[in-house]
């Protein structure tokens, strides 16, 4: 992710807790779902390594590739934005870079997911398994 800003993970993570605590996200919660989203950023599935979208904002079911970001940071500050959607009722710190924050206002209502517990059932993926996936994660930071 050089031409996208961050050449080394180590840089990538600094990024990553720059951009969760801006918008007052749970660092290790934006990495857990980074991870889980792109395979530990191997990627493989439906978003594409240069779309920058760490959390497959976008992405469906039926296939559709989900946002592009112009780099890194902007891709990881669009992801948090969104987990402050279901997270709180609290205002975006930020300019709003989240193309889908509206739709998950309309669809879910803000704060509808306070706990990382209540990000499946199809809030944030369809997986049933999802919330537990993520908290396997973090528990293993």
């Amino acid at each position: 992710y050089a031409q996208y800003g961050a050449p080394d993970i180590t840089t990538f993570c600094t990024i990553l807790t720059q951009q969760a605590n801006s918008e007052g996200i749970r660092a290790e919660v934006l990495y857990a779902q980074v991870m889980l989203e792109t395979g530990y950023l191997q990627f493989g599935g439906q978003v594409e390594p240069h779309q920058c979208n760490f959390g497959g904002l976008g992405a469906t079911d039926d296939g559709a590739h989900g946002a592009t970001f112009p780099d890194v940071a902007t891709g990881l500050l669009a992801q948090a934005q969104h987990l402050k959607v279901y997270a709180s009722a609290d205002p975006l710190n930020n300019p709003c870079v989240d193309p889908r924050f509206n739709n998950a206002v309309e669809a879910f209502g803000r704060g509808s997911a306070p706990r990382v517990s209540n990000l499946g059932n199809g809030k944030w993926a369809t997986d049933p398994k999802y919330a537990s996936k993520l908290l396997s994660i973090m528990n293993a930071l």
